[in-house]
């Protein structure tokens, strides 16, 4: 399970009068970032949340340790992590073929894995998110608020990196893949589509998508309510969505992993971003033409 740092308590705030979602006489620098299908859907989601309500957002992060102690650890965490990476990309076939194996000889299995690789479905997230929106604005409750507006704001930021990722990688996915642990095609897989004739979407394997956004998701949700048990099971149900990925044959170990890191951490920066003293902010915006994401920069 990946620790929290973030202490989540929001008490009750007054609802305040309605702000502009731009405001340019703050802002010297904007740069729209064009989303497409489900991240459009959440796009415009968060647009009629902003403009129907806005709670006060005063509740600080944690002051970060900035000692060579915490950095010199920083740094072994992220080296640990590239190594263990590379560690999965070398067993993933092995990986894959063990845990296929079991889903294969274990018909209860076989039935839940299935079922339970939908909780990393954009639009489970997108619902359950919008649902703490709802009850929020319905029964004045603003943590809950909150909780939707991070956990939509974390399923964008994650998502548009796992994209990223996915379009320069090229992987081929396990039900696609012409050599052990699948081939990476690169950013020219999208180009063309590479041999094998399954669809352009049998070689976007790296990272998981469904495994970001059930981590982002766990995250967000054991930030804001953090009882134990809260997190036990929503990292549980995550961890166990991940291992999914590769029964249901749609990912490799290492790709799973990778998602996880993306999802957990996408979520700090987005808390970071509203609770913090950073400088960033990232809004949605729509017009009669397209969906898209304001980023904006305080100089």
């Amino acid at each position: 399970m990946i620790g929290r740092t973030f202490p989540a308590i929001l008490e009750r705030t007054e609802a305040v009068e309605e702000k502009s979602l731009v405001a340019s006489n703050n802002y010297s620098l904007n740069q729209e970032i064009v989303l497409s299908d489900k991240l459009a859907v959440a796009a415009l989601l968060l647009v009629l949340i902003f403009q129907s309500s806005s709670f006060a957002q005063s509740i600080p992060l944690p002051k970060t340790d900035s000692s060579s102690t915490s950095q010199t650890w920083a740094y072994i965490g992220v080296g640990g992590a590239v190594l263990l990476t590379a560690v999965l990309f070398h067993y993933d076939q092995q990986i894959y073929d063990h845990l296929y194996s079991w889903k294969m000889s274990n018909p209860a299995v076989k039935n839940i894995s299935p079922v339970i690789t939908n909780l990393g479905d954009g639009t489970f997230s997108i619902g359950m998110f919008g649902g703490f929106v709802g009850y929020g604005l319905m029964f004045k409750n603003a943590k809950a608020c909150e909780v939707g507006k991070v956990g939509l704001e974390s399923f964008l930021l994650t998502g548009v990196t796992v994209q990223l990722f996915k379009n320069l990688c090229g992987r081929e996915r396990p039900s696609a893949a012409t050599r052990s642990g699948g081939f990476w095609h690169g950013p020219l897989s999208y180009a063309r589509e590479p041999k094998g004739g399954k669809g352009i979407s049998s070689f976007d394997a790296f990272p998981s998508g469904h495994t970001t956004t059930v981590f982002a998701a766990a995250t967000t949700i054991s930030d804001f309510y953090t009882e134990s048990w809260v997190s036990y099971t929503c990292y549980s149900l995550a961890s166990l969505t991940a291992i999914s990925r590769i029964t249901e044959r749609t990912h490799w170990m290492s790709d799973c992993f990778v998602g996880a890191l993306i999802g957990y951490f996408g979520t700090k920066v987005v808390e970071k971003w509203n609770y913090g003293s950073g400088s960033i902010t990232i809004l949605p915006q729509v017009d009669e033409y397209q969906y898209g994401l304001l980023c904006s920069v305080k100089f």
